[in-house]
């Protein structure tokens, strides 16, 4: 936490540490930025640089726990922000929510840009039909997954699909080695059928376990579209 968030970004700061031989910056949580470096030769340090301001943020609104929920330690804590950590972050698992306005809407979300990356694949636009298919529709397809693991099979589930191997259920893993495709058209079609039908299988049984109205429409458009 400071206010002197540059001098860590592009300043003198990180050299402190040792000699960097690897650095970029990305957008982070809290609407902040995050300077990650390596030093020497494997060393990897992520350092999150917030404001004071950004910091409430973070933690009042949940994002501190999703990343630092399976434990942290505090080391030099100048302004008692060890006061606020104990406050909002809970030691433990994850525990995803999903009320059934943003199931819908992932649920919609998913079935049209299934309709867009098959779109982008009939005009040969190979690339962007691919990252639609691999990346967006997976991330989709990650949530639902992440949310019925921990609501209905009460498994201990981490955030961005980390050690999914381990918590996700055989039928999930099986069904996903057919999601993912080559960079060839045909192959990204078969992909994007096969993650439709696996999205398609765990949002029905989300649904169901949870008393949601599912977007029929929704799919029944999507799948026309692939089928056509």
């Amino acid at each position: 936490m400071t206010t002197a968030q540059e001098r860590w970004y592009s300043g003198e700061y990180p050299g402190i540490i040792g000699n960097v031989s690897i650095a970029f910056i990305e957008p982070t949580l809290g609407g902040g930025k995050e300077y990650r470096c390596i030093y020497e030769a494997d060393l990897d340090v992520d350092m999150i640089v917030l404001s004071p301001g950004q910091m409430e943020d973070a933690a009042k609104e949940g994002v501190l726990e999703w990343v630092m929920n399976r434990g942290y330690s505090v080391l030099y804590d100048a302004q008692n922000y060890a006061e606020l950590l104990s406050k909002y972050v809970t030691h433990g698992q994850s525990r995803p929510k999903m009320p059934e306005n943003e199931f819908k809407n992932i649920v919609n979300d998913f079935y049209f840009h299934n309709i867009w990356a098959y779109k982008k694949l009939k005009r040969g636009e190979l690339w962007s039909a691919k990252m639609c298919v691999d990346a967006y529709l997976k991330q989709r397809l990650l949530r639902m997954i992440e949310f019925y693991c921990y609501k209905v099979e009460g498994r201990d589930v981490w955030h961005d699909g980390r050690f999914i191997d381990r918590w996700a259920d055989d039928w999930f893993l099986n069904d996903m080695k057919k999601c993912f495709a080559h960079y060839e058209s045909e192959d990204v079609k078969t992909a994007l059928d096969a993650t439709h039908l696996l999205f398609e299988k765990v949002t029905r049984r989300i649904a169901e376990a949870e008393g949601y109205t599912y977007p029929e429409r929704a799919k029944d458009c999507a799948y026309a579209f692939l089928k056509s």
